[in-house]
């Protein structure tokens, strides 16, 4: 009798702590309904660049009747000569005077101008900034004079008073029209003796943007 009570006792425990957990389950938290916004400032930092196109050669050929016009255009009659024969049994010989033809134009100072022989993108800075291009014989130094020379010994050209145009300008941008620009130098063609290639010289273009 003692046993059953105390089943029964158990069993009713048992019923009243599952009915107490069932009734004090949490329920789930509902979802978060609030937002929030924060901001981040964004900027993009340029530094000044510069890109050049070039050419890595450039063969210049100069027609005979540029060199003609050069040298003081066309032959010239320089009027009629007298002379006087002297001779023996089986031969006569006359000899002119001293033969001065004119001074041979501007063969020694030959202007030469290389049209849009290089040309510039750049970035500057948007006060003072600026691209600059210079031109040199030399890696190194600014040196304006230089020689080519042919294969026969003292046929040469003179090469002086080296010079680019234009010298400075405003950026471009990377993706704009690009600035192009001219190389301007003197030639001396008054030993350049040999029909041939003439070489020996390089030109170095520096390009800088602030």
């Amino acid at each position: 009798m003692s046993i059953t009570k105390t089943l029964r006792a158990s069993a009713l425990a048992a019923s009243l702590a599952i009915a107490l957990g069932m009734a004090f389950t949490p329920t789930p938290a509902a979802a978060a309904t609030a937002s929030t916004t924060g901001s981040t400032t964004f900027s993009v930092i340029l530094q000044p660049t510069t890109l050049l196109y070039y050419y890595s050669a450039i063969n210049l050929t100069v027609p005979s009747s540029a060199l003609l016009a050069l040298a003081g255009g066309a032959p010239t009659a320089l009027g009629a000569q007298g002379l006087t024969a002297t001779g023996t049994a089986s031969t006569l010989s006359a000899t002119a005077a001293t033969f001065a033809p004119g001074a041979p134009g501007s063969i020694s100072a030959v202007g030469l101008t290389l049209g849009n022989v290089w040309a510039v993108r750049s970035i500057t800075t948007p006060t003072s900034g600026t691209t600059s291009v210079s031109v040199s014989f030399s890696s190194s130094t600014t040196q304006a004079s230089a020689t080519l020379n042919g294969s026969t010994t003292g046929s040469s050209i003179a090469l002086s008073s080296l010079a680019t145009s234009p010298t400075s300008f405003n950026g471009t941008g990377l993706g704009g029209t690009p600035q192009v620009g001219n190389v301007t130098m003197t030639m001396d063609l008054s030993n350049a003796k040999t029909a041939e290639t003439y070489s020996g010289a390089t030109i170095y273009i520096t390009a800088s943007s602030t």
